[in-house]
């Protein structure tokens, strides 16, 4: 049970108890003002005599009755106003005293003496022990002085203690234990509540660590997604663009008549086409294995990464395959400093755009341009187009994924990328990248270049 739905129990439960507090402090009052009728008349009165005279009674008998009665309605407040109770208590004492003092009126003050020590605030407790202690020891010592005689001296103080001091001490005695108690019920409580918290802590931290684990698995999952599409991007730039020269080159030596310089020409670059991907093949297969170089049986080096300087062989194996190619860089961007990651991007962007070119539009006219504005590189691909489809746009040459590569290459590095046909015919593939750290296109913040997804050593 919840702590708000056990509030309205707690609240009935302590309901009842005060009914039945009230039920005692009633039940109490009829009894002492019965018990105190029966000594009255039994004739416990007139226990006190002044300056050895005869007791003065009331004016009337049963004017000891009605002290009795308002010392009994004290007893009904005594637990809301103890002390107040006790006041009160005091002066019908006292006039009982005047009268001869009763056995009934002590009953009651005893009763009230009691209900002060046990429910009164602790000031009024110490005010109401030191008050006893002086009287009994006054009380004593005057009865000691009057008569000259040390066993009226004690008689008087055991007297006078039993009277006084007795409840005091027995409420008191009550009051620790009950105290002692109630602690002892809010240490089992704080203990229950802390193990109960313990218990719940542990419960909280094996739910996170299962979290954990399983934020930790889908981490583990992204990264092997992420690594899989990144191996899967770099076998399409490396190697299908190297396998598509091939296609292409091997596809125009045999829809033309034979002749042998021009054979041994596209064989040529078949075989250029073939070292190279083999190369960039090799080169993968070491970094996806951890090694480098010194770990090659043959120990040749390893290719590095493509880059707009190598631009020029790009350009060159596109017009070896029949396809006029111009390359408009004012800006000399080409042999200029850009980050690793820009640089490899936008070498192999133009690499796909070159093959695309190629498989989509063989010998029709082609422009690579390069363009610096402000922080930022812009690389456009345009062909004029083909004016019928081409014999050599084989199904197995159009995986439909350079699009998405060249794309994801852009975006990777916070920059964007758009293909489509030209308005004045052809088709144009325009990318737009960051030229330094830090830059941003439309808002993307840029990734660090060593850190971009796609633009490893094998790009």
């Amino acid at each position: 049970m919840s702590e708000r739905s056990t509030r309205p129990v707690v609240g009935a439960l302590r309901d009842v108890w005060r009914i039945e507090d009230r039920r005692n402090d009633v039940v109490t009052a009829v009894l002492t003002f019965a018990l105190g009728w029966v000594l009255i008349e039994v004739g416990l009165v007139d226990l006190v005599q002044v300056d050895g005279g005869p007791p003065a009674g009331p004016p009337e008998p049963w004017w000891r009755l009605a002290l009795l009665a308002a010392g009994c309605a004290l007893i009904l407040v005594k637990r809301r106003h103890p002390v107040l109770a006790l006041a009160g208590g005091l002066v019908v004492v006292l006039v009982d005293l005047a009268w001869g003092g009763s056995v009934a009126l002590m009953l009651v003050l005893w009763d009230l003496l009691y209900a002060a020590a046990l429910w009164a605030r602790p000031r009024p407790r110490a005010w109401l022990w030191g008050a006893a202690v002086t009287v009994t020891v006054a009380g004593a010592v005057a009865a000691g002085e009057a008569s000259r005689d040390v066993r009226e001296f004690v008689f008087m103080g055991m007297q006078l203690g039993a009277v006084l001091l007795l409840p005091l001490w027995w409420a008191t005695n009550v009051r620790q234990k009950s105290e002692l108690a109630d602690l002892e019920r809010e240490r089992a409580d704080l203990a229950a509540r802390d193990a109960a918290s313990a218990a719940r802590a542990a419960e909280l931290e094996r739910q996170r660590a299962g979290d954990l684990e399983r934020l930790a698995e889908l981490d583990r999952h992204e990264a092997v997604r992420a690594e899989r599409a990144a191996m899967a991007r770099d076998l399409h730039d490396v190697i299908a663009s190297h396998l598509s020269a091939i296609a292409i080159h091997s596809g125009a030596a045999l829809q033309v008549p034979p002749d042998a310089a021009r054979d041994r020409a596209a064989l040529e670059q078949v075989r250029a086409s073939a070292v190279a991907s083999l190369e960039e093949m090799r080169s993968m297969i070491l970094l996806l294995r951890g090694g480098s170089a010194r770990d090659d049986a043959a120990g040749a080096p390893v290719a590095s990464p493509g880059r707009l300087a190598d631009l020029d062989a790009l350009v060159d194996a596109a017009r070896s395959a029949g396809s006029p190619v111009t390359v408009v860089d004012p800006d000399d961007v080409g042999h200029g400093s850009l980050p690793a990651a820009t640089d490899q991007a936008l070498h192999r962007i133009a690499q796909e755009a070159l093959t695309n070119a190629l498989k989509h539009a063989p010998g029709a006219p082609v422009v690579v341009r390069l363009d610096r504005s402000g922080a930022h590189v812009e690389l456009t691909v345009h062909d004029d187009g083909a004016p019928a489809p081409s014999p050599l746009a084989e199904p197995a040459l159009s995986a439909g994924t350079g699009l998405l590569t060249m794309r994801e290459r852009a975006e990777g590095l916070g920059g964007t990328l758009a293909a489509g046909p030209a308005p004045d015919g052809g088709w144009t593939v325009r990318a737009r990248v960051p030229a330094a750290p830090g830059a941003a296109v439309d808002g993307a913040a840029v990734q660090d270049p060593a850190r971009a997804p796609g633009t490893g050593g094998t790009s």
